[in-house]
């Protein structure tokens, strides 16, 4: 038995002069007929800060009012004596402009006076809805769709001139055409526009 223990301790000096295991940083090795995956080093990839796309468009808009008797002291001077005054409007961003400033003007329905400015509108009994816009050849045209509500002579150039001075604020408008319920605002006011 001594012997046999003998042997195998020779036998293990002897395969242990001729073998040595040495660990290093292991080097991919590509053996023909595999496929290898190298996972790539991580890199910084911030991506820069996303920006907000803003709205086109205008986001003000003038609407006109009335300031009765003044006799064109504060504003472009209408029929009776009246002056028509701008008043600018916050209006979300957009391109139709003169269709948002229509409905501005359409939002003070009921509203005989605007705020604590004493400036009158004079379609505030009226109840109109746009129903189409056009500029053709530098003309607005302009349709109209419900009630018009006229109390009395001097609202007849109140009316036309509230109505035409929203488009004609545009440099690209030079002329308006009016239509209430397909005729001609012209024809329904009593001809002092």
């Amino acid at each position: 038995m001594k012997i046999r223990n003998l042997l195998l301790v020779v036998s293990f000096l002897f395969l242990a002069a001729y073998v040595s295991i040495t660990f290093r940083n292991p080097t991919p090795t590509v053996i023909p007929g595999t496929i290898t995956s190298i996972s790539p080093k991580p890199t910084n990839t911030s991506m820069p800060p996303t920006q907000t796309p803003q709205p086109a468009g205008a986001d003000r808009v003038k609407i006109f009012l009335i300031a009765v008797g003044d006799n064109g002291v504060s504003g472009k001077q209408i029929g009776c004596g009246d002056s028509l005054v701008p008043v600018d409007m916050a209006i979300s961003p957009t391109l139709a402009v003169l269709q948002a400033g229509l409905s501005e003007l359409f939002k003070l329905e009921g509203q005989k006076y605007y705020g604590q400015s004493g400036l009158y509108n004079a379609l505030y009994q009226s109840h109109l809805t746009i129903t189409s816009l056009n500029i053709v050849n530098r003309e607005a045209v302009i349709s109209l769709a419900g009630t018009l509500s006229i109390t009395g002579d001097c609202d007849d150039p109140r009316i036309k001139n509230q109505l035409e001075a929203i488009a004609l604020q545009f440099n690209s408008i030079d002329k308006v055409s009016v239509y209430i319920n397909g005729v001609l605002l012209d024809q329904l006011l009593s001809g002092r526009g």
